[in-house]
């Protein structure tokens, strides 16, 4: 009995693994656009202080958040998660989303909303933030604050 266990437990990081690796091509994926000097990276806290642009980042940042979560939770394609952030974010008329802190922000709650484990935080966070300390401590930040 122990050895069927032993395998069980086997398949179901292997499956983890497997599944986590898919997200390596979506770091190739995302584009690196060129930053702007009206880029307005702001983080969930400081949004949440300005005025109309804060509420604007804040109404993108769940907009994000939500499509995470749900994406996680169906398993979706990378490619289609990257083109839906960007559709979400020009309807909300954010123009440089790759750079926009709220982007990593809304991915890191929507990732604490899908109740990932750490070991998958931490997978979602190195692929998506293509090595940026800012990028990868917004998501994990948000997380935070959506597992509160």
């Amino acid at each position: 009995m122990r050895v069927r266990d032993s395998i069980k437990t086997w398949h179901v990081g292997f499956g983890l693994v497997l599944s986590l690796s898919l997200f390596v091509p979506l770091g190739c994926s995302l584009s690196e656009s060129s930053r702007s000097s009206s880029d307005s990276s702001e983080s969930s806290s400081d949004s949440s202080k300005s005025s109309s642009g804060g509420e604007k980042s804040a109404a993108y940042r769940d907009d994000i958040r939500d499509y995470t979560a749900a994406y996680v939770k169906s398993g979706g394609q990378v490619a289609d998660f990257d083109r839906k952030i960007g559709e979400l974010a020009r309807a909300r008329g954010i123009t440089n989303w790759e750079d926009d802190l709220a982007t990593y922000d809304g991915i890191g709650q929507g990732l604490g909303r899908a109740k990932v484990s750490a070991f998958e935080l931490d997978a979602y966070a190195q692929n998506l933030a293509h090595g940026d300390p800012a990028k990868a401590q917004a998501i994990r930040t948000g997380y935070d604050v959506a597992r509160q």
